[in-house]
């Protein structure tokens, strides 16, 4: 069987790797183009002069997109050590004076991605301009190892790899409605009330985090009338009269449109984890957003907690 590709005849090329990263990352060529500034077609041009210089297939297609294939599992250590050098070199040679600069991606589910983070990311932009930063909004664990996000908000300890773990903050939960919604079916006063209502929640099935079933915690059984891998989009429900959801408090509280309910007897507790991987721990632009983030979260408590 004839070989993918013939003996290397090419001269390897380091810029190449930059390609190599953002399509292991982002998985389609669309993406991985936008996010260097240049067209898809190029991109692909780059992809294959690489594997033709290093004499293998890099990646396959599937339904996601773009994988790795084990050759490029072999690539990706490597790769990610020549990106990180080049951070350095740019941050103790070029940026020497100790300005911060660089781009530093940072994961999170939706409504802690909303409601938390992009308000305190745009005040540390607004004092380090030259910091550049990608929101990754997503309800799913991110692949630290692969440096898919630079940090991670996560409601679980991670049980492998070398991340590194802080507490960021805990906050609290609990039901919430619509006015209007309480006017026409009445408040429930007991937990067992709620087999009366309409209940709004997720998706069972496709949790990203058993953190995240708040109904079974409480012991609640009833079906869940509106149900969304979103928060935000349960929150919607919420405001438009759906029925009665458990939602954060710092994405529901200040809401004219939304009222607590059964809150003197029924308040979860969940915690949130910034997540880093340690070979990032050392770019200067990654750590101080996410002292940044510790910082402020421990000051506003009262955004999360109830007093």
């Amino acid at each position: 069987m004839q070989r993918y590709f013939a003996k290397m005849q090419t001269v390897f090329d380091w810029n190449d790797l930059k390609f190599f990263l953002a399509l292991s990352r982002l998985k389609r060529m669309t993406a991985a183009g936008r996010a260097l500034g240049i067209d898809q077609t190029t991109v692909a041009r780059r992809i294959r002069a690489l594997e033709k210089s290093v004499s293998a297939q890099l990646f396959i297609r599937d339904e996601a997109g773009y994988a790795l294939t084990p050759a490029g599992e072999r690539l990706l250590p490597i790769a990610m050590e020549v990106e990180r050098s080049s951070t350095r070199v740019h941050e103790q040679i070029v940026g020497e004076a100790g300005r911060l600069a660089g781009t530093v991606r940072i994961g999170a589910p939706d409504g802690l991605g909303t409601y938390v983070v992009t308000p305190l990311l745009a005040r540390f932009q607004r004092d380090n301009p030259d910091v550049d930063v990608a929101l990754v909004v997503r309800s799913r664990q991110f692949q630290m190892s692969h440096q898919e996000v630079h940090l991670s908000l996560d409601l679980t300890l991670p049980t492998s790899g070398r991340l590194l773990a802080r507490r960021m903050t805990d906050y609290h939960l609990h039901f919430f409605a619509a006015p209007d919604y309480l006017r026409r079916y009445g408040r429930p006063e007991r937990l067992r009330d709620l087999r009366h209502h309409r209940l709004v929640g997720y998706i069972p099935e496709m949790l990203f985090s058993d953190e995240l079933r708040y109904l079974e915690e409480l012991g609640i059984t009833a079906p869940v009338g509106f149900a969304s891998t979103s928060m935000i989009a349960q929150r919607e429900a919420v405001r438009e009269g759906a029925g009665l959801a458990i939602l954060p408090r710092f994405m529901a509280l200040d809401d004219p449109d939304l009222e607590p309910v059964l809150v003197e007897d029924y308040v979860l507790t969940r915690t949130v984890w910034l997540l880093s991987h340690q070979s990032t721990e050392d770019l200067a632009r990654v750590r101080a957003v996410s002292e940044y983030l510790q910082q402020v979260a421990r000051k506003e408590r009262h955004r999360f907690l109830i007093p």
